[in-house]
């Protein structure tokens, strides 16, 4: 991953995380060609532009090739007052697979030593589940709609105030 390098996702990221989200449309999964499929995940790809929580891997022409959208977790940060991120898409360009990109883009967000969700749709193909598996997640529950499954990491109690 020497040539790959991290960031945080902008707004004026929006355009080519679109791309990478139809790129790996399939792998993620979502429904590039449902209206409405796209109308969610366009707007879920705008709050995580604007979360500031959003890391991305640019290759060196600048080209997106992998992202975790994430965004504060509505429920912990409005019920809990917890500052918890919830990883809400992954995505990995087709030709970044092997490049370790997930648990790169995921240790960029434990390092932020908060609680982290992050929802695993039904038949993604990325293998998220066990980068998240590898990295100390823990499978919290599998949606009965087929939605797709939640895990959680917390940090460690000598990090986490």
């Amino acid at each position: 991953m020497a040539e790959l390098t991290r960031r945080m996702a902008s707004l004026s990221d929006v355009q080519g995380l679109w791309g990478l989200l139809r790129q790996a449309a399939a792998a993620v999964p979502f429904n590039a060609e449902d209206e409405a499929d796209q109308e969610t995940l366009l707007s879920e790809l705008v709050a995580c532009c604007t979360s500031g929580l959003s890391p991305v891997v640019v290759d060196h022409e600048k080209g997106i090739v992998g992202a975790l959208l994430a965004r504060r977790d509505t429920f912990e940060w409005g019920f809990r007052n917890s500052e918890a991120i919830h990883v809400t898409y992954a995505a990995v360009a087709p030709a970044a697979k092997g490049d370790e990109v997930l648990p790169a883009l995921l240790g960029e967000l434990q390092g932020r030593k908060v609680p982290l969700l992050a929802s695993v749709k039904s038949g993604e193909q990325l293998g998220f589940a066990a980068a998240l598996g590898g990295l100390g997640f823990t499978h919290e529950v599998k949606a009965l709609n087929g939605w797709g499954d939640l895990y959680q990491w917390t940090p460690p109690p000598s990090v986490h105030n």
